[in-house]
């Protein structure tokens, strides 16, 4: 007998599979289902066929979705509560009100299981306001479910409550069956909004702050939550607001019109213009994404014209595949005329031609800079070697600059890796240099890209320029619409650009509603799926080969020369633009638009993309190993899968960073080669040795700058445990040498010292005295910050003797022995030994020469601290100024937080200045946000030191905690200088016997590590303590004998100073306070 569909789907509810099963009950009755008996009574076979035809896998299309997932809460002690059948009841009610709350706001309900339902709004096409919509959804969802009332249901289990999540994303959507729903939802979109809805409580909607973006105004959200691990940040939405719209903006793109950058405009122009001064010879163009720094740069450039200057144009890239040294290769192409999609060969014809009239004034480096322009920063050897390509380079600016004025502008130099970073900073120290223009991002630590260099900051629109750059794409828009976008976009070009091509093209009244992080990338997408098919896959084509698109590349991955007129409207739709005026290179304006689109592209189309791009690279590969194209390679051949490969082409890019000492580089290579190692199926016993190499050398990578890395040794312990399965004894020495010296370099000393001593074992095994000497100079190091002085310094003067002989028969440059010896003088300038200690670092600087590697400036900041603890303020702070400049334009953190440290405090010290001790603080912020440890009693003493002067007791036991913490894990430095000032504040408090126990404990701590000048300060304070007792006699005699031993030490500002309270001892009576900055 026929069932009426009204009944079939109660029967279907009833069971839970009411939303699974009835598109198909809707097909059946509609006549679309198999052909056949569609009563109730045969419905199996039917549904089995549909279930057969369902588990095919269609094709997926990635699709950009906000998803709500929303669920009852309680539901488990409900069913045991009520009869199955008013269970049934109130479920079905439950889908409806999920149904017409979803609908109501625009989105699909996918799937239902019990008492859940999933919903997606923004498919089939995303929408700008999908956020809103899915919470506005939510909230009707939880208000309809609240009212709801049965009376199989005790009153005491109403109102049924539920919880929500909502996130947005990118996710793979396919047709679904009976086992996914309606559609097949892949991706980690939808864990998370299950995830966000399991973390909510009852009648709590939890949006993650990707989804609900700018749209937030709309709502009531409660405080930020803590962002669980692998969670993203989301607010609690309490309601709706009645608050007037406004909407925050992140970034533009294009052609906005060019308006509200007068002062700017006028200041670069005349910087351009007029004979600048030596000391000004860089600007810096400073805007988050979007403000419009290229924009500026653009009109300032053709205004300015190249009458009379000479104007080379570079960019930096964030991407693996961006080459080392790559602006400054740019423009040294562009000098010689080489083309982007040239040949080895012509690459070299035209090089030569180009520098035949350069060949006598270029000398030696001629042959260098062709090899540069052809062939890139080779690293394998010969004259392309780390400084070589710094000063090749440099040879040919230089002589560039002599010919006439010159004028270097840079793009994105927040993406410059560590050796253009070193060219430039060697180009502005040039007496007649080339001027220069940087275009960047703010700093995260919020300091200035270049020292001394004027920093123009771009800032929102106002207004008016809102309406002005509206009215270019939406003539017709109205003034609330206008100030809707200006409020909603916040004056940004980018957002202002990106609302009026979404609004262009669909209801100007749906804009409002994108991810913080999403929502820009949800309207790249979005307007990617309105260009035709052809253009379309130009764009793809595009942001597969990377920001910069090389002509050459962009035929290959379109498999044939793509229609200028495809070019040109692509460029009128402000999504590429060339980059030269041969249209040899094609760039999207923004790495946001290209990472937006890369994200559309489906994995197959990717890869084939990847694998067309990775064969042309190969082919002009072939032909002379050409070394740049290494990096390109591991990026392609890793987005292609071929994981050997990728593990190959990224280590030799890494090597090649390495060598030129573009160390961020370096790492982020060697990361994708263990990445590709680690997808590499059945790997062999060679390619794990092989993963554990590159483990030991992304510790050398990032072992000069641990401040920026968290505290994570887990790739150095995987190391380990994949040597030891092997039981490769080389491997498992390296591998524990490594371990101990990032557990070093983020200041676990005791860890270090085991990882560090099972290394050394492991070596005398092997009877390998090169890897003896190197574990025992990094075991030396590392007791050395442990303290345990006698050990380190016999361990390092073996290691040091060993690689001096080595040295010597090699010819090379021994950084690890300059490191060691600088580790060597630190001990020996806290044991009093001053002079033996600039000895130390004397022979240290001689060893690196006038290199750039960065142990050079390790080497400084112990010089600096030396002269602190010597009292030579002035000459402590002008090393320490000089430091950080080297830090800042190398973007190294570490550095630059303890050259900044030293040189505040030195400035504090010497003159009281308060902005002196403000950086001093700043500096150790950064080092506290991060859980950073190594060294860093040293900085915490300063400033318990000054805190207790400026009479800050509470923020002085605050670093004294740390101090005391730094003196359990067995780094003592700043040990005795703390207890010193807890001693005079307990004194302040005529606590004489805390104070005693204070003094004591820093007497111990001097004696523990035989500290001369920490026992001649103790000495001083000694005497303090027994003046502030009234013991004149005693105090002086104390004094006296504590100044003769820092005149002894060569510290004489400090013995100068205890003169003075020597001096002044016969005044001072037992109920005197201590004098507010005696000893230091």
């Amino acid at each position: 007998m026929g069932c009426p569909g009204r009944d079939r789907r109660e029967i279907f509810d009833t069971c839970g599979l009411g939303e699974l099963l009835w598109p198909f009950v809707i097909l059946a009755a509609s006549g679309l289902a198999p052909a056949g008996d569609r009563s109730c009574g045969s419905s199996t076979s039917w549904l089995r066929l549909t279930m057969i035809t369902q588990t095919r896998a269609p094709k997926g299309e990635r699709h950009r979705l906000t998803v709500l997932f929303s669920d009852l809460v309680g539901s488990t002690a409900l069913g045991r509560d009520v009869e199955s059948e008013h269970l049934s009841e109130l479920l079905s009610q439950l889908r409806q009100i999920w149904h017409r709350a979803v609908a109501k706001h625009g989105g699909h309900i996918i799937r239902t299981q019990g008492d859940g339902a999933l919903a997606i709004f923004g498919y089939p096409q995303s929408g700008e306001d999908d956020g809103r919509r899915a919470a506005e959804a939510a909230l009707d969802i939880h208000e309809w479910v609240g009212e709801l009332r049965h009376d199989g249901v005790s009153p005491a289990r109403m109102p049924l409550r539920m919880h929500s999540g909502i996130h947005a994303g990118t996710v793979l959507l396919t047709e679904g069956d009976i086992e996914s729903g309606r559609y097949d939802l892949i991706g980690d979109v939808v864990n998370t909004a299950a995830h966000l809805s399991r973390h909510a409580g009852a009648d709590q909607i939890l949006a993650s702050l990707d989804a609900l973006g700018p749209h937030a105004n709309f709502f009531e959200l409660a405080a930020h939550l803590p962002a669980a691990s692998g969670m993203p940040q989301a607010r609690l939405v309490l309601g709706r607001s009645t608050a007037t719209r406004r909407f925050e903006a992140t970034s533009r793109r294009g052609l906005t019109p060019f308006i509200g950058r007068n002062e700017m405009f006028g200041f670069l122009s005349r910087f351009l213009s007029e004979a600048p001064a030596q000391a000004q010879r860089c600007a810096v163009v400073v805007g988050g994404p979007g403000l419009g720094k290229t924009r500026l740069l653009e009109e300032v450039l053709g205004h300015v014209g190249t009458e009379r200057i000479r104007l080379l144009r570079g960019s930096c890239e964030s991407y693996v595949g961006a080459e080392v040294l790559q602006p400054f290769l740019q423009m040294l192409r562009a000098v010689l005329g080489i083309r982007p999609d040239a040949s080895l060969v012509e690459a070299k014809e035209m090089a030569r031609a180009a520098l035949e009239p350069w060949v006598a004034e270029l000398g030696p480096n001629a042959e260098s800079i062709l090899a540069l322009a052809s062939a890139g920063a080779d690293a394998r050897g010969g004259r392309i070697t780390v400084d070589g390509v710094v000063g090749d380079l440099l040879a040919f600016f230089t002589g560039l600059s002599a010919r006439g004025p010159l004028v270097l502008v840079i793009d994105d130099w927040q993406w410059s890796d560590d050796a253009s970073r070193q060219l430039l900073q060697a180009l502005l120290e040039l007496p007649s240099g080339p001027r220069v223009v940087l275009a960047s991002r703010p700093r995260e630590d919020g300091t200035e890209w270049i020292s001394d260099a004027p920093h123009l900051f771009l800032e929102p629109f106002q207004g008016p320029e809102t309406d002005f750059a509206v009215r270019r794409w939406v003539p017709q828009a109205d003034p609330f619409l206008v100030a809707r976008i200006h409020a909603y976009a916040g004056g940004v070009p980018l957002f202002i650009e990106e609302l009026c091509h979404s609004i262009a093209a669909n209801d100007p009244a749906s804009f409002e509603a994108r991810s913080k992080q999403g929502w820009i990338a949800t309207l790249v997408a979005s307007r990617l799926a309105r260009l035709p098919p052809d253009e379309a896959k130009v764009v793809r084509a595009a942001a597969v080969i990377g920001n910069t698109v090389p002509h050459g590349l962009l035929v290959s991955a379109c498999g044939s020369e793509p229609d200028p007129a495809i070019v040109r409207a692509l460029a009128d739709a402000d999504f590429l633009f060339a980059d030269d005026p041969a249209g040899g290179v094609l760039r999207f304006k923004h790495g946001i638009t290209r990472d937006a689109v890369y994200d559309t592209i489906g994995l197959h189309e990717r890869q084939a993309l990847h694998k067309r791009i990775e064969a042309t690279l190969l082919a002009r590969s072939e032909q002379a190993d050409r070394e740049e194209a290494m990096e390109a390679l591991a990026y392609h051949s890793q987005g292609a899968g071929h994981w050997e490969s990728a593990a190959h082409y990224a280590e030799r890019a890494g090597d090649k960073a390495m060598a030129a000492f573009a160390l961020d580089r370096a790492s982020a290579q060697y990361q994708v080669a263990m990445q590709a190692l680690d997808r590499v199926p059945d790997r062999s016993r060679e390619q794990s040795l092989r993963w554990c190499l590159l483990a030991n050398k992304l510790g050398m990578a990032n072992i000069f700058d641990p401040l920026s890395l968290t505290d994570d040794t887990s790739v150095f312990e995987r190391a380990v445990a994949i040597a030891s399965s092997l039981g490769d004894t080389a491997a498992m020495a390296s591998a524990y040498e490594w371990l101990g010296y990032m557990c070093y370099g983020f200041g676990r000393f005791r860890e270090a010292v085991i990882h560090t001593r099972t290394a050394l074992e492991l070596a005398r095994k092997l009877e390998d005295r090169r890897l003896i000497a190197q574990i025992e100079a990094t075991l030396g190091q590392i007791l050395a910050a442990s303290c345990q002085y006698d050990e380190a310094i016999a361990l390092i003067d073996a290691a040091i003797s060993t690689k001096q002989q080595r040295s010597r028969r090699h010819g090379a440059i021994s950084f690890g022995a300059a490191y060691a010896l600088s580790c060597k003088g630190g001990v020996l300038a806290d044991r009093g030994d001053f002079e033996d200690a600039h000895a130390c670092f004397s022979e240290a600087m001689a060893l690196v020469g006038g290199s750039t590697h960065p142990v050079v400036n390790s080497v400084r900041n112990w010089i600096a601290v030396a002269l602190i603890w010597q009292g030579r303020w002035q000459e402590a702070e002008q090393l320490a100024v000089e430091g950080a400049r080297i830090a800042e334009n190398r973007r190294s953190l570490l550095l630059l937080a303890d050259c900044r440290a030293a040189s505040g405090f030195a400035r504090w010290s010497a003159t009281g200045d308060a902005n002196g001790l403000l950086q001093l603080r700043n500096a150790a912020e950064w080092m506290e946000r991060r859980n950073f440890q190594f060294y860093t009693s040293v900085q915490y003493s300063w400033l318990v030191e000054a805190a207790t002067a400026e009479g800050d007791v509470e923020t002085a036991r605050r670093y004294a905690a740390h101090v005391l913490r730094r003196a359990r894990e067995g780094e003592r430095l700043g040990e005795a200088a703390a207890c010193r000032s807890l001693a005079k504040l307990a004194a302040l408090r005529q606590d004489l016997g805390l104070s005693e126990r204070w003094l004591r404990r820093a007497e111990t701590s001097a004696g523990w590590r035989g500290s001369l000048r920490d026992a001649a300060l103790n000495l001083v304070l000694r005497g303090e303590l027994l003046a502030g007792q009234g013991r004149g006699e005693a105090a002086r005699q104390t004094m006296t004998e504590a100044a003769e031993k820092l005149r002894a030490l060569g510290m004489h500002w400090h013995a100068e100073q205890t003169i003075r309270l020597v001096v002044g001892t016969p005044i001072i009576y037992a109920n005197d306070q201590l004098p507010r900055h005696c000893a230091v």
